[in-house]
């Protein structure tokens, strides 16, 4: 039988059509028994004689690639490769795909919904509510407002598409502009630099590389309106969180909303934790049903295909 090691937790449950598809074709599943993802040492024994793995967010380098001596395929569930030594993957024959443009829905409604969140104060009034408090503030609506989209693929596309119905004025930085798409939705594509200097509302959906770590720093920030408001859901390492700590401490931002952190799970000193104006979510935004459920058909599907003899959706290598 072939063993898959199941990497992402409760995979069984909330990715079950992808695991029943698995193992109507026999193969042997081994599900990752912790409640968080693994740690390269704890990786390490449990892919020593598997043909392959549904991976999560554990590291896959040179050292977790010698550890498993008989994979042969890995299928990510979700679409960020900033985890993968891709060029290991080719030295070691390992075939990766991942389950690019399905959680561009759910990613997106989040996105839409961390953003009313910080501008409106949301969960500051609720806090005060509970706390018997009724201290009402005064908000800017979005409409008439520049939203500018930092990466301009599948997610950043359909932000794009769901601000729209706020009337909002859109503006998206990408390295291959689609304009084809930007002319459907009604978004003006701009330099990076004028997409700093006018937005009101930062978005960031670009992919993680190195030429992108740290993309959001002093010097970006500076170029930003005073007042304006940043949102990530993209990746951790695309902010310089101490940078923007301090420029949600001056007010340079107005507010701050992420789903990603550097660190994963982020330490209880990180200095976005002292700024009243910021809120976060658990790396969750994909976490829909539909999504998870979609996401596990997919993952399956690249083991399938590749043990059937066939080119595996969206591999990368």
């Amino acid at each position: 039988m072939t063993k898959v090691l199941i990497c992402p937790v409760d995979y069984e449950h909330r990715c079950e059509e992808g695991a029943a598809m698995l193992r109507a074709h026999g193969y042997d599943l081994r599900f990752n028994p912790r409640q968080r993802g693994y740690l390269p040492n704890e990786l390490y024994p449990d892919i020593a004689d598997v043909e392959a793995v549904v991976a999560d967010n554990e590291p896959w380098d040179e050292a977790s690639f010698r550890a498993a001596p008989k994979l042969r395929v890995i299928a990510k569930i979700g679409v960020g490769m900033n985890n993968f030594d891709l060029e290991a993957a080719r030295r070691h024959k390992v075939v990766v795909a991942n389950c690019a443009g399905i959680n561009a829905n759910t990613v997106a409604e989040h996105t839409v919904a961390l953003l009313l969140a910080i501008v409106r104060a949301l969960p500051q009034l609720n806090a005060g509510c509970r706390r018997g408090k009724w201290t009402r503030g005064i908000f800017h609506e979005l409409t008439g407002k520049t939203a500018g989209i930092v990466g301009f693929g599948a997610i950043g596309r359909k932000v794009a598409e769901k601000l729209a119905a706020f009337e909002l004025r859109l503006i998206a930085t990408d390295i291959n502009p689609n304009h084809k798409e930007a002319n459907r939705i009604g978004v003006q594509l701009v330099e990076s630099d004028t997409l700093w200097r006018e937005s009101d509302y930062v978005l960031l959906h670009a992919p993680y590389l190195m030429e992108t770590h740290h993309l959001i720093n002093d010097t970006t920030l500076s170029k930003m309106k005073d007042g304006a408001y940043l949102i990530n859901t993209a990746r951790g390492p695309l902010v310089n969180e101490a940078a923007a700590a301090r420029a949600l401490a001056s007010g340079k931002l107005a507010g701050m909303a992420s789903d990603v952190f550097e660190v994963e799970p982020p330490p209880a000193n990180n200095p976005l934790f002292a700024c009243e104006n910021y809120i976060c979510t658990p790396h969750s935004a994909g976490d829909a049903v539909e999504n998870m459920q979609a996401n596990g058909r997919a993952t399956a599907a690249i083991i399938l295909d590749y043990f059937a003899g066939l080119e595996p959706k969206n591999r990368q290598a």
